[in-house]
């Protein structure tokens, strides 16, 4: 029921304004009337009407200054003037707020039967739109909860604006002080594992975001990206310290790995001090953690510190390139000799140099792969691109640096590619040697997960040559003949053994049975069910 007010100083027209409609009926309640202006105020305040019908000539206070005094606390409720001729004019000339309509008396039933039917229909309307907005609110409120990860990382990503976002529960714990930072952890269960390898469940990384969240309580907030699985990026309260906010990072790396079991290496952005500028850091944090290749799991990365590098002179990195360039052409000229050993403990050497200047270490590592290809151009003119696509990208012309995730596969990887290059040396490896030694990884472990990067991390050669190689050398590229012969092989089980498809499906490293059933029948003209009912009328006619 809506509550009506009516202000009338003479009493039988209030009683007349009160008679005059069946007020129950159109949804009204008539909850007070009030004979003057101090009296209407009073009675509003305590009622609080949704409509008030007020005449204009009132002793104590009229009805315009009571409508301006009610407006004040009461914005929304519907006024309706009464007034005589006389006073229409000047009501219309002084009344600075917006009536809802205005009535000359003598006032006709039909007249305020008409206004009245008016202002149901806007407090109808008014009263939807409420429900709609609020129904739309909590729509977005269930949507926010459900996507908040993605709702952050496009803004982190500069994809959205803050205002999209700017919603109480999902940024509350943003506001929690003035200064924030952005931390990206890259997470491990085996550091000795390459990121190909080392691939983390859903349930780990629920694990690692409950206990993210039980360390940062109100001062942060943690979410993960589909893009990075391995990554967890942290929104947080800064320190008044670069010190304190080292302590508390290492204290979260080791309650980490305590808890989770994971390891992690840690890209720290600059503290900003207005939330717009979150993204600012979470994309400097991010391009610290490009330089993990330089660091242990446990330890961390800031970008201050990386940016702070960058202001040695021109000469100091003249004098470091030459230093490289002794360093692989010592190597090279070990390797010749046949004293690999003696070649890869350079390698320490030339690491150190990387994390002493690690702005430079990038530009280092691409000087040292290229002279070391410089060379085997002159030693070994004819084939020397399988011995160090496995880091280098010819594409880009650089080191891939996303195979690198931390010092020690650096480290690995380095070795590996020498070791590579000495057995091209002893034994000339021949591109067939290559297809062959792809062959034997399938006939052995076709059941596995298989991929040329996979692969590419073990031959220590790009997963591309690779595959140009085996190409050529099979005459099929690889996922083709890797689904050929697992057919084959889910045939051979078939051939003897009655098993279920979706189970020969895994047994032969097809975990999706539609996508199994897609192969098989593409290759023998008959899905697998089919041939299952085949061989098991054979084997009872035999």
């Amino acid at each position: 029921m809506y509550k009506l007010l009516i202000v009338e100083d003479e009493k039988w027209e209030r009683e007349g304004i009160y008679g005059f409609l069946d007020w129950e009926s159109l949804g009204i309640e008539v909850s007070g009337c009030a004979s003057n202006g101090i009296e209407g105020i009073k009675m509003a305040e305590i009622i609080r009407p949704d409509i008030i019908i007020t005449d204009i000539k009132m002793p104590l206070m009229d009805g315009i200054q009571m409508s301006r005094e009610i407006r004040s606390f009461l914005p929304e409720t519907h006024i309706i003037i009464l007034s005589g001729y006389g006073d229409f004019e000047y009501a219309k000339q002084t009344f600075d707020f917006h009536a809802f309509a205005y009535l000359l008396k003598p006032i006709q039933k039909n007249s305020i039967q008409e206004t009245i039917l008016k202002v149901i229909k806007k407090l109808e309307d008014k009263k939807k739109h409420h429900k709609e907005r609020v129904a739309l609110e909590n729509q977005w409120l269930e949507y926010t909860n459900k996507n908040r990860d993605y709702l952050l990382l496009d803004f982190l990503n500069q994809k959205t604006d803050l205002m999209y976002i700017n919603d109480p529960l999902l940024l509350k714990r943003f506001k929690t002080h003035k200064d924030k930072v952005v931390a990206v952890f890259s997470i491990s269960l085996n550091p000795n594992k390459t990121i190909y390898e080392d691939s983390l469940n859903a349930e780990t990384i629920q694990n690692v975001l409950t206990a993210f969240d039980a360390m940062l309580e109100t001062r942060g907030i943690a979410l993960t990206c589909s893009e990075h699985m391995n990554e967890a990026i942290i929104c947080m309260d800064a320190p008044s310290t670069k010190q304190e906010l080292e302590n508390v990072l290492l204290q979260m790396v080791e309650e980490l790995r305590v808890k989770t079991g994971v390891y992690c290496i840690v890209g720290i952005g600059e503290t900003v001090d207005e939330l717009e500028l979150i993204p600012v850091s979470f994309k400097q944090a991010r391009k610290a953690l490009g330089f993990r290749f330089l660091v242990n799991y446990g330890e961390l990365l800031f970008y201050s510190d990386i940016m702070d590098s960058e202001k040695k002179n021109w000469d100091l990195t003249r004098q470091l390139v030459e230093k490289v360039d002794l360093i692989s052409k010592k190597i090279v000229n070990h390797i010749q000799k046949g004293d690999i050993n003696q070649g890869i403990c350079y390698v320490d050497e030339f690491i150190e140099n990387l994390r002493q200047y690690p702005s430079e270490s990038k530009i280092l590592l691409n000087c040292f792969i290229m002279n070391i290809i410089n060379e085997l151009n002159m030693i070994l003119p004819n084939n020397t691109d399988g011995v160090y696509l496995a880091l280098f990208n010819p594409q880009k012309g650089m080191v891939d640096y996303s195979l690198l995730g931390s010092i020690l596969q650096t480290k690995k990887y380095l070795t590996g590619f020498l070791s590579r290059i000495a057995v091209n040396m002893e034994k000339d490896c021949c591109e067939g040697n290559v297809a062959r030694m792809v062959l034997k990884i399938i006939e052995e472990r076709y059941s596995e997960d298989l991929n040329l990067k996979r692969i590419s991390e073990e031959v220590h050669l790009y997963p591309y040559y690779i595959g140009s190689i085996f190409k050529e050398y099979t005459g099929k590229h690889f996922n083709q003949f890797l689904n050929d012969y697992r057919i084959d092989k889910a045939k051979e089980i078939l051939d003897t053994n009655c098993m279920k498809i979706s189970d020969l499906a895994k047994a032969v490293g097809i975990p999706n049975s539609s996508y199994f059933c897609c192969l098989f029948k593409k290759k023998l003209g008959i899905n697998p069910g089919e041939y299952k009912e085949i061989m098991s009328r054979r084997h009872k006619s035999v």
